[in-house]
């Protein structure tokens, strides 16, 4: 049996009245089962690996994706991420259309690694943080979704300010009801993947959305640092290392 994902101390923080270390422990207790029954993604040590990247204080943009890609080797625990040297999914090359089409400088990098988001503070995360193979959505309604809501308010108590990028239907039904927008602002658009945008008309779709330029100018205008969303230098530098 994997180990049990383990949750990073600097988000133990999360628990509250409204999600207590009871409600977490009952939740591990279901994805304990489902790892020891069926095949699971992503592997049980980078279930959390969004939050071993970026600790509460340092986020300042979240990328709320649906679920885990549920093809084998893809998940590894940043949504919409995969290591060096796996196949881009489809998703991702739409999100790096977007980039290509707003971003000065954009070269498309080898790899489909966002780590290089991650180290800038952008917390790529799932609603739901576990999945069956080839099953999409499969483990929806295990307790994941009043998990994520936890991290999103803590996240929201702990950074002055931040943007949330909601993609897809169900990143809004999770973010939306809790998000200050008073403090923080939003971002809402279609999932980027190949089945969204054929359903979408033109002006929904991913690609023309200008959520990366949005979300860099109202860093800036609240005195954060903006994101560098470019990836072919960090991709070159990782290269270098082998």
């Amino acid at each position: 049996m994997p180990s049990r994902p383990l949750l990073p101390s600097p988000w133990q923080g999360l628990f509250s009245s409204e999600y207590t270390a009871n409600d977490y422990e009952r939740l591990l207790a279901v994805v304990d089962q489902r790892y020891a029954t069926e095949p699971v993604l992503p592997a049980a040590e980078h279930v959390f690996r969004a939050l071993e990247r970026v600790p509460p204080a340092a986020t300042k943009v979240i990328i709320l994706g649906q679920d885990p890609y549920p093809t084998p080797g893809n998940a590894h625990g940043l949504s919409f991420s995969v290591q060096p040297g796996v196949k881009i999914p489809r998703s991702l090359r739409t999100i790096f259309a977007e980039l290509k089409r707003t971003t000065p400088g954009w070269v498309e990098p080898a790899s489909g690694s966002l780590e290089a988001w991650a180290d800038q503070g952008v917390l790529l995360l799932n609603a739901v943080l576990t999945v069956r193979a080839g099953e999409p959505l499969s483990h929806a309604n295990l307790g994941w979704e009043a998990f994520t809501r936890a991290v999103l308010l803590h996240a929201q108590a702990q950074s002055p300010f931040l943007v949330f990028l909601l993609w897809g239907a169900k990143a809004a039904a999770i973010a939306d009801p809790i998000i200050d927008l008073t403090k923080h602002a939003v971002l809402r658009g279609s999932h980027p993947s190949p089945m969204a945008q054929n359903q979408m008309p033109p002006e929904k779709k991913f690609v023309g959305s200008g959520h990366f330029l949005e979300t860099n100018r109202l860093l800036i205008e609240r005195g954060r640092t903006p994101v560098d969303w470019r990836l072919a230098a960090a991709t070159r530098a990782e290269a270098s290392l082998f």
